[in-house]
Parts: structure tokens; C-alpha cells; sequence
């Protein structure tokens, strides 16, 4: 199973779609001239730290955000109710890469959102250990041929 960005903004917005009715989710902000209310998902870093046995631990901030109408008399509590509503579903969520290998359940850390002027920004860690398949085998033959090489000058000393 991969884990990308792209998958888990499909993952989220299956996993959302009950949470949030009517709220479109998009991979990025600009996708398909968005109109509000909808979402997406923003990388903000990626770390990868090597781990014993050829593992990895992949660290990805991510940050899932919310624009509504910016005209709504009522934006705030909106806002508000859309936090506590992620704040319920989203200390773990399933996670399909698309692939059929099954579902996975992933853990969110260090979870917390903020109101900006005009979004509603539900920032989040995802720490997973993956392994990074590697392309090649870089182990080679060798042809070897054992020969003894006498030496002319000392065997004419002798």
C-alpha cells in the first residue's frame, strides 16, 4: 500500500462526506474553479527519519481547510461547528491508496485548528513507519579466476 497525498485527500473525503454535508473536497484549492463551502488538503512539511529493519517514519503536517461564504452573517459559529465536528471523527480515519489491498487506519497527532479571517485551517500530523521498496538489487556477480603468477627474476635466483 503507497501512502500519497493524493489518496489521502480521496480518503478524507469519503471518510468526511457524512460529517460535513454539502461541503465539496478538493486535492487543491484551485481545482475545478472550487466554490465555497468546500475543502482541501495542504501539504505543510514532510520529514522521513530511518528507523531499525530498513524502516522508515514518515512524518506529514497537513493542514485541512475550510472556506465557507465570506458574506455569512453567522461565518464564526459555522466555522466553530465545522472544528468540533472534525474534532469528533478525526483522531483516526481510514485509508485506501485505491490500489484494493484493503483499508488501513490511520492515527492523526498533534491535532488543532485556528479561524483565520476567511478559512477554518484543522492542522494535523500523520506519523506512519513505511518502507521505500528499492528499484534494483545491488548485488552483483563476479567472474573469479584463481591463478598463481610465478615470478621470472626470483625463480631464476633460486
Amino acid at each position: 500500500m503507497n501512502l500519497t497525498v493524493s489518496a489521502l485527500a480521496r480518503s478524507l473525503a469519503d471518510y468526511l462526506a457524512p460529517v460535513l454535508p454539502g461541503v465539496a473536497m478538493y486535492e487543491d484549492p484551485n481545482q475545478q474553479g472550487s466554490q465555497p463551502p468546500c475543502m482541501f488538503l495542504q501539504t505543510r512539511h514532510n520529514r522521513l527519519k530511518l528507523e531499525m529493519g530498513g524502516y522508515w517514519l514518515r512524518t506529514l503536517g497537513l493542514d485541512l481547510t475550510c472556506l465557507l461564504d465570506y458574506n455569512l452573517p453567522d461565518l464564526q459559529r459555522q466555522y466553530q461547528a465545522a472544528a468540533e465536528a472534525l474534532d469528533l471523527v478525526m483522531e483516526t480515519f481510514p485509508y485506501s491508496d485505491g490500489s484494493g489491498e484493503g483499508r488501513a487506519l490511520l492515527r492523526t497527532y498533534d491535532r488543532e485548528w485556528k479561524v483565520d479571517l476567511d478559512a477554518l485551517h484543522y492542522k494535523f500530523e500523520l506519523r506512519e513507519r513505511v518502507n521505500i521498496p528499492e528499484a534494483a538489487v545491488k548485488m552483483q556477480t563476479m567472474d573469479l579466476n584463481e591463478e598463481v603468477k610465478h615470478d621470472e627474476q626470483t625463480q631464476n635466483t633460486i
